[in-house]
């Protein structure tokens, strides 16, 4: 689509007006060079700078081309000496580009395009370069544009799209730039273009692009792309989706603060729209918007000003507001003419002026903006003649070329056949070769597999060895915890119940003026001891959790934590725990006993949580306090934690401490459920 495109207009149009441009070109330039090089020698040359620091500038001066002029040109000649000291001549391109684009905002035609032939000899033979270049061409496009020469700015766009083609260039950005400015040369040289099928060509690239920037989320290139479609469904008339169009471009834009110039574009397009519509309100409500993005005090007006200004009038005229349109048509007329704006425009303006004086009265001057605008109109004809004879001609070139592609093709096909043969014997060799090395690689990739599955059997088989070690070691220790706790319960609980009774005995045959503080004081302390005898047994051995479950158990120890000593314990259960052997329940008990002794005499807290969770296949544990915290490492591991990572692997469990020094710690603990258990039952502690 490209190539067919770019022979069809571009070939006619080179060599039919080079000579003329040739021509126009070499005066102009030899004036205006010289003023460009007067310009460098006025400015300071940074002793140290760099590709970067010269960047920040042009970039910088780039915001300011269109609101501040003359500080985007002090900015770009500044840059523009950095990059030739530098001898980084993609710089210098880019610098000279940006002062063309203030001198035509100045109305300094000739200058502009001095500055533009300039660029093109600093364009490196680099990517870069080969973008700027494109960038040229179509800079140079806009300058012929503004004076009027469409043959010239014709030749230049379809001379950056053949540099474009050429070089097979797939850079979505590079793309956007150069079918949008050949659909906005057409949308404004031809009126009726909605059968057009060159323009038709355009709008399918231009199609393409905005789905290619939807999928790579490039919001300014379809703020771009927006623009051009909203010109082309104006253009058809179809103003609806012309103004969706604009509202759209707007609203992206300003998330990547696009320039004022496009944004003064799309509110004029969006204007332009409703006077279509015949709707003048809102259409100069957008045209003011668009006319306040610029200073109102610049000494050369903004095009985009000149236009709205045009615009308004015409709004004025179709609201009957006949001085008001004549008031702010006439200077903006002026303007346009001496800045050689489009005929379109210009058309636009005297026709408002016949128009709005003709309804005042003043025949005369009707009269003389009617004549002009029949001039400007009798010379788009003439345009439009040279567009047909254009088409014409590249009718007769496709014709030549269809006829040497039919040749082409024929000899094409010949060779397509014999290449057939010789590639349907290199397919079947390769497909032979293909089939070995398939049959080669499920060989190895099974033996790979099979080797994988020995190593893993043999890790679970270590694994199961080392849980099942560990669980006949924590077994043996609560064998010993449960004798010890029958031989303190039964044994010394029962001596020191004995020596309880005889003393109380004792007590109650003496009068109360017998019994000393001390007699009494005895007493105590032996009540007090059997207590603690008691508990010590308790804990070593609990029934409540032989009996009543880990829940009931872990609840009941965190009470008496409570009760005697000044950590405050709380406790919190979720869920129902079912499907835990009893030997799990006590594992689970000790490492939750272990980690509250662990802050008793070492974490110096006031607070702790100790949270029992259970789910269908799971139950998790948390213990956590807010006392002086500790090292997480594997270094810090003492006895006591040792201890309850062994009894956490010897449940297949997974353990995490968190903790920062002097924050508090986090224990948390998981461990799997399984679903098919047997029932609960007493855990084995005889060693019968």
């Amino acid at each position: 689509m490209m190539g067919n495109l770019s022979n069809l207009l571009h070939g006619t149009i080179r060599w039919t007006l080079l000579f003329m441009l040739l021509l126009l070109a070499g005066n102009s330039q030899t004036l205006t060079a010289q003023v460009v090089k007067d310009q460098l020698s006025q400015n300071v040359t940074h002793a140290t700078t760099s590709k970067k620091h010269v960047d920040s500038l042009l970039k910088l001066a780039n915001t300011k081309k269109d609101t501040a002029t003359a500080d985007a040109m002090r900015l770009f000649y500044l840059g523009m000496e950095d990059a030739r000291m530098l001898k980084y001549n993609n710089g210098v391109a880019h610098a000279l580009a940006g002062l063309a684009m203030c001198y035509n905002n100045n109305n300094e035609k000739d200058k502009a395009l001095s500055c533009e032939r300039m660029a093109l000899h600093y364009c490196e033979d680099n990517p870069e370069g080969l973008e700027m270049q494109l960038n040229v061409y179509l800079f140079m496009s806009q300058t012929f544009y503004y004076k009027g020469k469409y043959d010239s700015s014709a030749f230049y766009r379809y001379t950056a799209l053949d540099v474009l083609e050429a070089h097979n260039i797939k850079d979505t950005k590079m793309q956007t730039r150069v079918y949008c400015s050949l659909l906005d040369f057409w949308l404004n040289i031809n009126e009726n273009i909605q059968n057009d099928m060159h323009i038709q060509q355009v709008m399918g690239h231009v199609n393409n692009l905005v789905d290619s920037a939807k999928v790579k989320k490039d919001t300014m290139g379809l703020v771009l792309l927006y623009f051009y479609k909203a010109g082309y469904f104006n253009n058809i008339l179809q103003n609806d989706s012309a103004r969706a169009y604009c509202a759209a471009a707007i609203q992206m834009g300003k998330t990547k603060k696009m320039s004022a110039s496009m944004e003064a574009g799309l509110l004029i397009n969006t204007g332009l729209t409703y006077l279509d519509d015949k709707n003048p309100a809102p259409a100069i409500r957008y045209l003011e918007k668009a006319k306040a993005l610029f200073p109102p005090n610049n000494h050369i007006r903004n095009r985009h000003q000149i236009f709205a200004d045009i615009c308004i009038g015409q709004g004025y005229l179709m609201q009957q507001q006949y001085s008001k349109a004549v008031a702010i048509t006439l200077p903006a007329l002026k303007d346009a003419e001496d800045r050689h704006m489009i005929h379109l425009l210009i058309g636009r303006g005297n026709q408002v002026l016949a128009d709005a004086y003709e309804a005042l009265g003043q025949y005369k001057k009707a009269a003389a903006y009617r004549k002009a605008y029949n001039i400007v109109r009798d010379s788009m004809m003439k345009v439009e003649k040279l567009e047909l004879v254009y088409n014409l001609e590249m009718k007769y070139r496709i014709a030549d070329k269809n006829k040497e592609l039919a040749e082409k093709q024929l000899a094409i096909t010949r060779n397509e056949s014999r290449i057939k043969t010789k590639n349907m014997l290199i397919i079947a060799v390769s497909s032979g070769l293909l089939l070995i090395l398939l049959v080669s690689l499920l060989i190895y990739r099974n033996n790979l597999h099979k080797q994988k599955l020995q190593l893993e059997k043999i890790r679970n088989l270590r694994q199961e060895l080392q849980i099942s070690n560990l669980q006949a070691m924590i077994a043996g220790e609560e064998k010993e915890r449960s004798r010890i706790a029958r031989d303190l319960h039964d044994g010394m609980g029962g001596t020191l119940g004995t020596i309880r009774t005889r003393l109380s005995a004792i007590f109650r045959r003496h009068t109360t003026t017998d019994v000393t503080e001390d007699f009494r004081e005895v007493l105590q302390l032996l009540e007090e001891a059997s207590i603690e005898l008691r508990k010590t047994a308790h804990n070593l051995m609990p029934e409540i959790l032989l009996q009543e479950g880990l829940i009931k158990a872990t609840a009941l120890f965190c009470e008496r934590v409570n009760k005697g000593h000044t950590l405050e314990v709380n406790f919190q259960s979720l869920g129902i725990c079912t499907g835990l052997s009893a030997e799990a329940e006590l594992t689970i008990y000790r490492v939750i006993q272990e980690l509250i002794h662990n802050i008793l005499k070492h974490a110096n807290a006031k607070h702790a949580i100790v949270q029992i969770a259970c789910y269908e296949t799971q139950l998790a544990v948390t213990v956590e306090d807010d006392g002086n915290g500790m090292l997480t490492n594997a270094q810090s591991d003492g006895i006591g934690l040792k201890t309850i990572r062994e009894r956490v692997n010897s449940l297949s469990g997974f353990l995490h401490i968190d903790s920062v020094p002097g924050e508090g710690t986090s224990v948390h603990i998981e461990i799997g459920i399984k679903q098919n258990n047997t029932s609960r039952h007493a855990y084995q502690t005889s060693d019968c």
